[in-house]
């Protein structure tokens, strides 16, 4: 079972509230409270007081025949067996509101399941269907279907007469295209059709009024529709790992995105237009080829983590020291030659990656960042340090592996709260007398240096006793 990271949202999937039960039906708190059986042998001593079944990981190969004489029976839990087809018969269990054959063997879905009018919820995900029956369409009160890792190429056409679909998962599967009746999935909340074979959205997206989890990463989309515009009120957009070349200008109308992941596409530039996204906390645009970042970037003043990590950029803009919310900023495996000084602004920085650059050095402010835990320098091309490295008082992992510096500034010995230090592969020919007093140094690293013998000896009388040493 696929699980993957959403932003912090709380949304009802499965709801009882404003239903008309019949009276066989038992609401939310009584099904919670129900016995739940174990065994087919156990619910038929007491056929007509069965609620709950539980039958999942059990190794059956078939539908058990006998399911259908629990005519009460509203939660089936099949999960997890070798099960090849579901029975015609199922259609006479006519008040199951939970369905879970999910990790089987189906091929197909029978049309009879559109005879469960009170199904709530329908789990299927992990197994190897290739066709859905238009029938499943007509469930009136489903809630949430989950199709995840199938063999699907299409939907049904009548797709969107599931008005109360509030969770559709569709990852995995091999659809190229989607219903245009899509769109009248009016209270769908949360979709995720990752990992599939889309070429392009319809534009009736727009009409996705309620939507708030978007996962569509791992497409083929070569563009974004203009009329994602119109999804105004969504705060989780995930189009990784698409072949997007450009990103519309209406992007920026989607005000209260909070994620928007943009990883693995081919992106060389970001529209101005970004920098209205305000309430964005994450973005991640790894992977991309991006060859300057837009100015525009530092509006975004709520941002906590901010990915641009294997991209071509040479040079960060000034404005990036706007982003005082910001917490972790990965900028590895780019071009960067220098840091600007604005980025000593950034007070709440905890994670600062700058693995695999050109950069030559550090500006002084870097030692403004009183709340850094952790910096990567590693490959690299500084051959100094500034002595306001001695400033980062919280700093727990400095690695400056693989660069060029030649001497430790004193300061280095103010790093109270220091547990890692790596210098492996540079050019150090002695340490500084101050590191005796890193008392809470772990592990240093500085193999790879122009210590000489003598000088290997000085420097473990200075390291703390119990920290673990290479040279």
């Amino acid at each position: 079972m696929k699980y993957t990271k959403k932003i912090a949202l709380i949304i009802c999937i499965i709801a009882f509230s404003g239903r008309a039960f019949s009276q066989e039906l038992l609401d939310e708190q009584q099904l919670v409270e129900a016995k739940e059986y174990n065994s087919i042998e156990e619910a038929l001593k007491d056929p007509d007081n069965v609620y709950k079944l539980n039958l999942g990981g059990q190794k059956l190969t078939e539908f058990p025949e006998e399911i259908k004489r629990l005519h009460k029976l509203q939660s089936l839990d099949l999960w997890q067996n070798e099960i090849l087809y579901i029975p015609a018969e199922i259609a006479e269990l006519a008040n199951l509101q939970f369905l879970n054959m999910g990790s089987n063997k189906l091929k197909s879905v029978p049309p009879e399941i559109g005879e469960l009018k009170h199904l709530i919820m329908v789990d299927f995900e992990s197994n190897e269907i290739e066709y859905l029956p238009p029938d499943i369409c007509e469930l009136p009160v489903l809630q949430s279907l989950n199709l995840g890792e199938n063999q699907l190429e299409s939907l049904p056409d009548n797709i969107g007469n599931l008005t109360a679909l509030a969770n559709l998962n569709l990852w995995g599967n091999k659809l190229a295209s989607l219903p245009p009746s899509f769109g009248d999935l009016k209270n769908l909340q949360s979709v995720d059709l990752s990992e599939n074979k889309l070429e392009e959205l319809p534009s009736d997206i727009e009409r996705l009024q309620n939507i708030m989890i978007f996962d569509i990463h791992k497409n083929e989309l070569i563009e974004v529709p203009a009329e994602i515009s119109k999804l105004t009120q969504i705060p989780y957009l995930n189009i990784a790992e698409n072949q997007l070349r450009n990103l519309p200008p209406e992007i920026g109308l989607l005000v209260d995105l909070q994620m928007l992941d943009l990883s693995e596409n081919q992106l060389s530039s970001l529209p101005s237009e970004i920098g209205t996204l305000t309430n964005l906390r994450e973005l991640n645009i790894t992977k991309n080829k991006l060859v300057a970042l837009n100015p525009a970037i530092g509006k975004l003043t709520n941002l906590q983590i901010l990915q641009l990590n294997k991209n071509a950029l040479s040079s960060l803009p000034p404005e990036i020291g706007q982003l005082l919310a910001l917490r972790q900023f990965d900028v590895s495996s780019n071009i960067l030659t220098s840091l600007p000084a604005d980025i000593g602004k950034i007070k709440k920085l905890e994670d600062l990656n700058l693995f695999n650059n050109q950069i030559t050095e550090l500006p002084s402010e870097i030692g403004n960042l009183s709340d850094l835990e952790n910096l990567n320098l590693y490959y690299n091309k500084l051959s100094t340090l500034p002595k306001s490295i001695g400033d980062l008082s919280r700093l727990q992992v400095l690695n400056l592996a693989n660069n060029d510096i030649t001497a430790l500034p004193n300061e280095i010995g103010k790093l109270s709260n220091l547990q890692q230090l790596n210098l492996k592969n540079n050019a150090i020919q002695s340490v500084p007398e101050s590191l005796k007093k890193l008392k809470n140094i772990q592990y240093i690293n500085l193999k790879g240096n122009k210590l000489d013998e003598a000088e290997v000896k000085r420097a473990k009388i200075l390291i703390a006793e119990d920290a673990k040493t290479r040279f």
